[in-house]
């Protein structure tokens, strides 16, 4: 909706004077002598009767009124501001390291595998975060970055959709994905770095054990959160079998939590988050979500456009249209 306001708001003052006008008028103008005599009346009788010269003077009112109205509009210079925001952010890096080794493929997060599950709440957990940089690295058997840290969430939604397991070398190098996490932050200017680590199982992969990684990370200042993804026990995990194809089967899977909880608390987030389903993997990044607050400040400036030509144009059709009345409509007869 539009919001005008009046950069000259005094002249509105102005207005007060319309009584005078309106007095005036009434018992000046309305009352003036003739300043032609007739012998004869009934000439101009018909063309001057009582109803013909009220709406004669009422239109000549209204319009010497509408259009001294909009010239006083005109001065008091109406204007519709643009608000601009701008927004001043110290934003926080962040790093999601994402397990993809096949036991992510277990259905203990039904009806989704963990894998599937990881990833949406982990687009979520972007969109919540807009004026943050968040880059994406993947760690199997061996780890990589998917996404550089970046600015363009739309860009790292797509690329997180792209993840899936067997992508890398099957096994789980925790340790190498905080190394290669850490390294995409260790030249970072942000004032706060943080690694948001999900996996389900324990380091037995790669040439760096996660307890060293996370010792490099504490040196750097960056911030670890351990987000250990599944349930205890047995869980059903989709294979590929060489003869009978694709098949679930039932599997025990360990979580080292000793492990993830050391790296936690060297990460100086405490200790590890523990998400056996969807909706508390869901409370676990809100709640990082609310640790990590990205200061924002705001500096408010208007643009302002100008209207007020719109009604000089009201005010000249005005004009026009009193001298359409008293000139061919109402024609006054002195």
């Amino acid at each position: 909706m539009m919001n005008i306001i009046f950069q000259n708001p005094e002249f509105f003052w102005l207005l007060l004077i319309i009584p005078l006008i309106a007095l005036y008028e009434i018992f000046v103008r309305s009352n003036h002598r003739p300043t032609l005599l007739y012998s004869d009346i009934s000439l101009v009788k018909e063309s001057f009767s009582s109803k013909r010269k009220y709406i004669f003077y009422a239109s000549r009112y209204i319009f010497k009124l509408l259009f001294f109205i909009t010239l006083v509009v005109i001065i008091a210079r109406p204007v519709i501001p643009e608000r601009m925001i701008k927004v001043d952010e110290k934003g926080v890096d962040i790093i999601l390291s994402i397990d993809v080794s096949t036991s992510m493929r277990a259905i203990d997060f039904k009806p989704k595998n963990r894998l599937f599950v990881a990833k949406e709440e982990a687009k979520n957990f972007i969109d919540s975060r807009p004026g943050d940089r968040i880059g994406l690295v993947i760690f199997g058997g061996e780890s990589y970055t998917q996404c550089p840290l970046t600015i363009d969430h739309n860009i790292l939604i797509k690329l997180l959709d792209q993840i899936k397991t067997g992508m890398v070398e099957d096994g789980t190098a925790i340790g190498m994905g905080l190394a290669t996490s850490i390294n995409r932050l260790r030249d970072s200017k942000a004032k706060s770095k943080v690694i948001i680590l999900l996996t389900d199982g324990r380091n037995n992969a790669g040439e760096m054990d996660p307890i060293t990684a996370a010792n490099l990370a504490k040196e750097l200042g960056i911030k670890i959160y351990t987000i250990a993804v599944g349930k205890e026990g047995v869980s059903k995990i989709l294979i590929d079998h060489p003869i009978y194809g694709k098949q679930y089967v039932s599997q025990q899977l360990d979580i080292d939590m000793e492990s993830l909880n050391k790296i936690a608390k060297l990460g100086g987030t405490e200790n590890a988050r523990r998400a056996r389903n969807s909706n508390q993997l869901k409370e676990i990044l809100n709640e990082i979500n609310s640790l990590e607050k990205t200061k924002i400040s705001e500096k408010v400036h208007y643009r302002y456009y100008e209207i007020f030509y719109y009604f000089v144009y009201l005010a000249i059709l005005l004009f026009i249209l009193d001298l359409l009345f008293s000139r061919l409509i109402f024609v006054r007869i002195p």
